[in-house]
């Protein structure tokens, strides 16, 4: 696998550089300080399989450098943003722009690992804050409206699942196991995994993958993201 990750921050790129490595066999992470030199490789190989860009940093002007990055690399190629401060509008307003994720820098280890796994198998990654929005039923436009979000499923009900069902999908969408939840949540597994088998029921899904995708779905045709 082949990242390319572009990052203002010389820490932040050593960091996440050592940790790709750490949980992905094989991989190659080329490193870029800014938007333009991250163009240019981009040119010289286009052959990555995943590019994460910080979303603040010279020469993204805001959405702008996202924008080009997609126009440059290849449609197979995972574009995700990554923040260590965002706001609901920033993720609705990446995705809308074609990101296939926006990825919090507060994310570790394994967690990240499994976002960007995620990513790769084709899903779309948002941090677990919008899911928990979405769980109170609104989600903030751009001006600072409320709107209501949709109903999830053909026949499920978003809105019929408890504040605890709603807690385990959001971290469920960070891609933690059972048993991380659990530890987060201070719970059983068994409880958790009663816990999902309910979230399932509820949005007539099989599958966890299944539960978090019909989720970001819905919010793009209701306008949400």
């Amino acid at each position: 696998m082949r990242i390319l990750l572009v990052d203002d921050h010389d820490l932040v790129r050593e960091a996440l550089s050592l940790l790709f490595q750490q949980y992905f066999d094989g991989c190659e992470v080329v490193e870029a300080g800014s938007l333009e030199p991250a163009l240019d490789c981009i040119d010289a190989t286009n052959d990555f399989d995943l590019i994460l860009l910080d979303l603040r940093m010279p020469g993204m002007n805001g959405l702008e450098g996202l924008k080009r990055t997609l126009e440059k690399a290849v449609k197979t190629t995972a574009v995700v943003l990554l923040s260590g401060a965002y706001r609901s509008e920033d993720v609705r307003h990446a995705i809308e722009a074609g990101a296939h994720g926006f990825i919090p820098k507060t994310l570790r280890g394994q967690a990240l690992a499994n976002a960007i796994q995620l990513v790769l198998a084709g899903e779309k990654y948002l941090p677990s804050s919008i899911l928990n929005d979405i769980s109170d039923g609104i989600v903030g436009g751009p001006d600072g409206e409320k709107r209501m979000a949709g109903n999830f499923g053909n026949e499920g009900d978003f809105a019929r699942l408890t504040p605890r069902e709603r807690e385990v999908l959001a971290l469920l969408s960070e891609g933690r196991p059972n048993k991380d939840i659990a530890r987060h949540l201070d719970l059983r597994e068994i409880t958790v995994k009663y816990h999902l088998k309910n979230v399932y029921r509820k949005l007539n899904v099989s599958n966890r993958a299944q539960a978090v995708k019909i989720a970001l779905e819905d919010m793009a045709r209701a306008g949400t993201l």
